[in-house]
């Protein structure tokens, strides 16, 4: 199709129009697209429970059961004893810190250093702390993806009535609710039982909110006392900077492998791959749902004169 001849007051009148009329085209544009491929809000272990239910083994080799969760266990148990060693480190520099901070003092040791003199020893300990506690981070989000898949399989390949058994024998240091019967139907929880059990856990997330606020309070507060001071100089500048920025870069770490972030969702786009060999008679009908009112519309643009009729048009 090509746009009529245009006399020059049209043509003036499209050039004047034209930045207001293609910016409305494009917000249609960008409104459809999100139409035809949303974002889903899931957090990756949500994710990687979408990919395994996907996944069919082609033998007996790499089946979703207790054999596989069995072959995970070592690897996850020894990444866990690792992160824990790295959080009790990290949490004798920060009571040293602490305690150097508010002038209280405190000797310990690190397995093959000894602190005693915090001159000059603090500003290394809290860049220490920064790192390691962003190596940790790496660590747990590994521990992470391996009890996602544990859990996965635990949820959908052993019996219901020992899922809730297995996921307190694997998750013990996490597993916050207590078990709910399978084959008592008759028995259930108490209102009371519920509220409580309701109220104690929003206590528990708040109060859990609250010792990391006071805990990053704090950090950021010796950090701060670090660069006041500068017992190194330039050096206690530079450190007391880079620890403040490692720990921002923690928090957005956690929040990038735990919290639901936003992934777009092409599922019509496979669809209308697999259509052909599945359903071809619907195929038309299926473009013309997707795609048909995007084209209605460059195709109007284009008889308006806005759009050249060589221009790449969106399908």
């Amino acid at each position: 199709m090509t746009g009529l001849p245009k006399s020059r007051l049209q043509q003036l009148h499209i050039s004047v129009t034209r930045p207001f009329v293609m910016a409305a085209y494009r917000f249609r544009e960008r409104r459809r697209f999100r139409k035809n491929f949303p974002l889903i809000w899931k957090t990756p272990g949500e994710i990687t429970h979408l990919d395994l239910e996907n996944y069919e083994p082609e033998g007996d080799q790499f089946q979703l059961d207790k054999k596989f969760v069995d072959d995970l266990l070592p690897a996850r148990d020894a990444a866990r004893t690792k992160a824990n060693r790295i959080i009790f480190v990290n949490a004798m520099i920060f009571a040293f810190l602490l305690t150097d901070y508010f002038s209280i003092g405190l000797k310990f040791s690190i397995p093959g250093v000894s602190v005693v003199d915090p001159k000059g020893v603090r500003d290394f300990l809290i860049f220490f702390s920064s790192i390691a506690g962003i190596y940790c981070l790496v660590i747990q989000n590994n521990l992470y993806t391996i009890e996602s898949a544990i859990k996965f399989s635990i949820q959908n390949n052993f019996p219901v009535e020992l899922r809730g058994i297995y996921i307190a024998k694997y998750f013990y240091f996490e597993n916050f609710p207590p078990p709910s019967p399978i084959q008592l139907p008759h028995i259930s929880y108490s209102r009371l039982y519920s509220n409580y059990f309701f109220a104690a856990s929003v206590a528990s997330l708040i109060l859990l909110l609250l010792y990391f606020g006071f805990y990053t309070a704090l950090y950021i507060t010796i950090a701060i006392d670090v660069w006041k001071s500068a017992r190194l100089g330039m050096w206690s500048y530079i450190i007391a900077a880079a620890s403040i920025a490692n720990g921002a870069l923690s928090i957005s770490y956690v929040i990038l492998t735990r919290m639901r972030m936003p992934y777009r969702d092409y599922t019509v786009l496979h669809e209308l791959q697999g259509l052909p060999e599945i359903a071809p008679s619907q195929l038309e009908r299926r473009q013309k749902e997707v795609y048909g009112e995007g084209s209605a519309d460059y195709l109007t643009l284009v008889e308006r004169g806005y759009i050249k009729p060589d221009s790449v048009s969106n399908g």
